[in-house]
């Protein structure tokens, strides 16, 4: 009951967001032309965070803390990705994306289909150099072994991924069928521009967080002491946009400093804490989050009975 009673509520909002943001495309053009079959005549083509697909959560100077949800058998409008974005994947599905004015599937300088997503167990990470959320074709599609080489920059080669057709993945819980990293990050827009859609071909709701960064990138020369982290950054995931560490408190544990640079926390496991500072929030689920500006002390605790995950994700500026 529970599961159906979210799914109803994501689709209510999803359907909320949709004429929400049909009627600001309209205001601003005044026509709204839908894709048709092949893909072609959309107008306009919405920046992602007005995509009715992708709520936007917060909005401070540079930083957009965006959500996406596409329902099974649901496709998002076409919308455009240009800046760098890092991606917590919260529930996952087998989707399939389309770049405008290509073939579902096709790579941007040509190339076969995206192949499954590579990497990794729960909490592992990768890096993406071209396109994102990564999408992994129908099992036996034309071009399921997966990217090229220095397709998803950072990605560790050969790290797995899900198995043809998603099956599930060594650790994910309960046996889940995985499709994509749990984190990931593009920020290859930063250089390129993408306008694409996403179609959930899979049987479950795909709904992942999304922290854009429209701040130009920082000095990678900080070292994370410096940065305020007691902890090192996961895996791959830093770069001059990002840097992203996972903070792991036992019940009842609570850990309180400051950092140089904003930070978006997300929570990344099942349990429940509370962030509290110049603002409170609660962690209640995967996906829940915080959000505290530069030189903000803040406190983490876990307030539940299980072990809690959050990550930090600081967005990095000069």
């Amino acid at each position: 009951m529970l599961n159906t009673s979210r799914l109803l509520a994501s689709l209510s909002c999803i359907a909320g967001g949709a004429l929400a943001a049909a009627a600001v495309l309209h205001g601003q053009t005044g026509t709204w032309q839908p894709p048709n079959a092949a893909g072609e005549g959309q107008n306009p083509i919405p920046p992602v965070y007005q995509e009715a697909h992708h709520r936007q959560l917060l909005k401070y100077g540079s930083i957009r803390l965006i959500e996406l949800q596409i329902p099974p058998g649901d496709s998002s409008w076409f919308h455009m990705h240009d800046a760098p974005v890092f991606y917590l994947t919260v529930a996952d599905s087998q989707t399939r994306t389309q770049i405008l004015g290509l073939e579902w599937g096709a790579r941007r300088g040509g190339g076969p289909g995206r192949g499954a997503a590579p990497a990794a167990a729960p909490g592992a990470a990768a890096a993406a150099g071209a396109g994102a959320p990564a999408a992994a074709p129908p099992a036996g599609a034309p071009g399921a072994g997966g990217p090229p080489a220095g397709a998803r920059a950072g990605a560790a080669p050969g790290a797995g991924g899900a198995p043809p057709g998603g099956g599930a993945r060594a650790g994910a819980p309960g046996g889940a069928r995985t499709f994509r990293p749990r984190l990931f990050m593009d920020i290859s827009y930063a250089d390129q521009a993408v306008t694409h859609r996403i179609e959930n071909n899979g049987t479950g709701m795909y709904r992942a967080l999304g922290v854009i960064s429209e701040t130009g990138g920082g000095d990678e020369t900080v070292t994370e002491e410096a940065a305020g982290f007691t902890t090192k950054a996961e895996g791959n995931l830093v770069n001059k946009y990002f840097r992203v560490h996972r903070v792991a408190l036992a019940p009842g544990e609570k850990t309180s400093h400051t950092h140089k640079a904003p930070v978006v926390v997300l929570q990344d496991s099942e349990g429940k804490g509370t962030a509290t500072g110049p603002m409170s929030f609660e962690f209640y689920e995967p996906g829940s989050w915080a959000f505290y500006d530069a030189g903000a002390r803040h406190e983490l605790a876990n307030t539940g009975t299980a072990k809690l995950e959050v990550l930090e994700v600081e967005v990095r500026r000069k």
